[in-house]
Order: C-alpha cells, then structure tokens, then sequence
C-alpha cells in the first residue's frame, strides 16, 4: 500500500509542476498576443502617419493637428509594448533588447527582430 501512496504523491507532483508550466505558458502567449496586436495597430498609424504627410508636403501645408496626435498614439503604445516586453521577459527569464525592446532568449547574440546586438 505504501507504493500505492508514494506513487500517487509523485503524480501529484508532477501534475502541479506540469500545471505551473501550462499556466506560464497560456501567459507569455497572451502577451505575445498583446505585443503582436500593439505592433499591428503602431504599423496602422505608420501607414496613416505617411499618407498625411504625404499629402502635407505635397500640398505644402503646416503639420496639421491630426499628425501630432498620431504621433502622440505612437509614443503611447510603443511605451506600451515596451512595457509588455519587459513583462514577457521577467516571465520567461529573458533579456529585453535596448533598442526595441523585445523579449529576446538571454543566450541570444543580436535582436530577432531588430538585429541589434545583445551586450549582456
């Protein structure tokens, strides 16, 4: 009986340690979800970004209001996904990348997605 009990002690074990990964795992996933739609709605105000000023230079009018606040949209939610970032990484035990911030594996050499190299 006692082999009985210590093998179901061990599967209890196992199964707790497979829980708390499972859970770690759902969470950076969720937050590479939120930086990946972060990243998606920056590259909208890119792209909205160039046809005004487009449109500006070619018409050659003053920076309209409606720039500053895309501008100011970006500032906000590159912080943002900054912040995600440096998240994703104390989760995962990860370096951040200087320059973009991202979450990056601590034996990586350069940024996967910016190329900058990693000094850590």
């Amino acid at each position: 009986m006692e082999f009985f009990d210590d093998a179901v002690n061990k599967t209890k074990e196992v199964f707790d340690v497979v829980s708390k990964k499972t859970g770690e795992v759902i969470n950076a996933g969720k937050l590479k979800y939120e930086i990946a739609s972060v990243r998606s709605k920056v590259k909208k105000d890119y792209e909205k970004l160039g046809e005004i000023y487009y449109n500006q230079i070619k018409d050659g009018e003053d920076i309209p209001e409606e720039v500053k606040e895309i501008i100011a949209d970006i500032k906000e939610k590159k912080d943002k996904e900054a912040e995600l970032n440096t998240a994703l990484g104390s989760l995962k035990d990860c370096v951040v990348c200087p320059k973009c911030g991202a979450a990056q594996d601590k034996s990586a050499n350069f940024c996967n997605v910016c190329g900058e190299k990693i000094d850590f």
